[in-house]
């Protein structure tokens, strides 16, 4: 896990081997261990900062030269590098480390941009091939790594964060349009164009997606990976939960792959519990790290400790509390570098220390199952309209009333979105219509402007709801959360539900198994009900992971940063005195 940088200038006299110094400055704490730099006659430069996970030795540091052809930089992990060494072997390849960085460019060698589809990994790197004069850039199937680039009349520049381009002088300014989505929408993407940021000059590589560039061209960014969501597996509920466990054991024991100590994140619920449990038939004895909040309803602490106890982990606490939260704000948004939507942020941010005080540097955490299992209750109501007949839509409501007290009754207009939903996406679309209310409070000089834009979509397709928070709407801001706050404390998570194995596998299920037998997620629930405490698989309730942001609000201090806040926006001309005051004023304003 690392750190990258770089540049291609149009005219290569003006290369400023300065300015990439200035990049890798900037992001540091992505890799504290080593820095290095690389440049050439044509105008290209690239910059590196390392956090040592795998092969420690030095001579794996980059920019990673390779048969005097290839130059590298690369963020992430390829977890199955071992086995793809052994394949390249086979066709004669020598290798003179025991990193992945090796293996990528000799997979690249080999299979040129089609190497991309033989990595297991999170990963966002760029490649230079000398002999072509061409540069390869590449992120993940699902965004867990960051690729941010902007291109102007100097060149094109790029980096894991966008602080590494501000140091590159690429203009900061606030894009309306994402303003306009965060405030209204509470939106921090832009669900029909995704390679946008919240800034106007830069852009994000899309996940599973990559560029081939020449000195002056814009990039155009090329899929590599469609998720498929055609019901193709024929077997039975319980062949389906046997080989999805296969799958998610495999998936966890290669990313407990690392040469520093690793643990994983607890939050009490079902998907980092199964993590945990499961990281323990490789490795007893592991540590495990949690967010406690004192006086809140939603605190998980009993569930963190059926775990803990259980297994006999090395349990460690962080209390994440007002008076942490003010102090940490301002380093909290530095690191982030967009708006974010709820406290939570700042408790994982908290857990996330506590692990790097410990000096554990790779955690194993659950995030994606939800997305991908269909964990969140509203994905219930694409099921319900799936289902073809009134008697199985009055079943599924019964049994989800018995199993875990869901009350599932669609509304009148509901009945009409679902039922209709092409001509309801179709209709926001061409009419550009949003409900008032959503609105208030915001000018009419950002109103005017963006209220043209409907950024959501409705689907009575269960799968098709899932795939779409899988790829543009849900996930990837909390991989964005979640890289950002790990790298901030110079430590790496890996999420063994973002397997693209394993994320196949399951959108090849027919949707039934999804709430087999009335109960959510039933899937891993059955998977892991031999390792799990019963507490824990067949929870009711669905918490997630909250922290008391409303109670942190009210304290003194807070409210008159609050209120200055408001006040600012109000001046900048965003919203009226009509507009509620509360977080979405407080963290926009961090970032005008």
């Amino acid at each position: 896990m690392c750190g990258i940088a770089g540049i291609w200038r149009i005219n290569p006299q003006e290369v400023d081997n300065a300015m990439i110094k200035k990049m890798t400055d900037s992001i540091a704490h992505r890799g504290p261990d080593a820095e290095g730099h690389w440049t050439n006659e044509k105008g290209i430069i690239l910059g590196h900062r390392r956090l040592s996970i795998l092969d420690l030795d030095s001579r794996s540091n980059q920019p990673f030269h390779y048969l005097g052809r290839y130059v590298i930089t690369y963020n992430g992990e390829i977890y199955n590098y071992i086995e793809l060494r052994k394949e390249l072997k086979s066709k004669g390849y020598v290798f003179l480390t025991d990193s992945d960085t090796e293996v990528i460019c000799a997979a690249f060698h080999q299979w040129g941009e089609k190497c991309l589809s033989y990595f297991d990994g999170m990963f966002a790197f760029a490649l230079y091939d000398s002999e072509t004069d061409l540069l390869f850039c590449a992120r993940d199937r699902f965004g867990e790594k960051p690729f941010f680039y902007s291109n102007d009349e100097r060149g094109l520049f790029f980096g894991s964060e966008m602080k590494s381009l501000w140091s590159a002088n690429v203009k900061k300014k606030l894009r309306d349009k994402m303003i306009y989505y965060f405030l209204v929408h509470d939106l921090v993407e832009d669900v029909e164009n995704p390679e946008l940021t919240f800034y106007e000059n830069i852009k994000k590589l899309k996940p599973s997606h990559y560029f081939i560039v020449k000195n002056g061209e814009e990039p155009v960014q090329k899929k590599y990976y469609n998720l498929s969501i055609e019901s193709r597996f024929e077997g039975s509920f319980n062949e389906a939960v046997e080989h999805f466990y296969f799958l998610l054991k495999q998936s966890v024991q290669y990313r407990m792959r690392a040469d520093v100590d690793l643990g994983s994140s607890l939050s009490g619920g079902m998907d980092s519990s199964s993590i945990t449990a499961i990281m323990q038939q490789f490795k007893e004895g592991n540590s495990t790290f949690s967010a406690r909040f004192n006086n809140f309803d939603k605190d998980e602490s009993k569930f963190i400790d059926i775990v803990s106890n259980n297994y006999k982990t090395k349990q460690y606490n962080c209390f994440p509390n007002e008076d942490g939260f003010e102090s940490d704000f301002n380093k909290l948004c530095y690191h982030q570098e967009e708006p974010f939507q709820s406290g939570s942020i700042y408790a994982q941010f908290q857990v996330y220390k506590l692990a790097k005080q410990q000096n554990t540097l790779v955690l194993l955490d659950g995030q994606g199952a939800d997305e991908l299992l269909g964990g969140y209750f509203n994905y219930l109501l694409p099921y319900y309209f799936e289902l073809s007949s009134s008697k199985s839509k009055n079943e599924f409501i019964e049994i989800m009333k018995l199993n875990q007290n869901i009350n599932l009754k669609p509304t009148l207009i509901e009945k009409f979105q679902f039922t209709n939903p092409q001509l309801i996406n179709q209709f926001r679309r061409l009419k550009k219509i949003i409900p008032f209310e959503h609105s208030k409070g915001i000018t009419n000089e950002l109103k005017d402007a963006y209220k043209m834009n409907q950024p959501f979509k409705t689907f009575n397709d269960l799968k098709k709801s899932l795939a779409y928070s899988m790829n543009q709407q849900g996930l990837e801001k909390l991989l964005r959360f979640s890289d950002r706050n790990a790298m901030a404390h110079s430590i790496e998570v890996r999420l063994p539900f973002l397997s693209h194995h394993l994320v196949d596998f399951v959108f090849s299920l027919p949707s039934n198994y999804f709430f087999y037998a009335g109960w959510t997620k039933s899937i891993l629930r059955n998977s892991v009900q031999n390792i799990l405490p019963h507490e824990i698989v067949w929870r009711k309730d669905k918490v997630g992971f909250e922290a008391p942001q409303n109670q942190w609000l009210k304290s003194a201090s807070l409210q008159d940063k609050l209120s200055t806040s408001h006040q600012n926006l109000i001046n900048e001309k965003f919203i009226t005195n009509d507009y509620p005051m509360g977080w979405k004023s407080l963290i926009l304003n961090e970032f005008l």
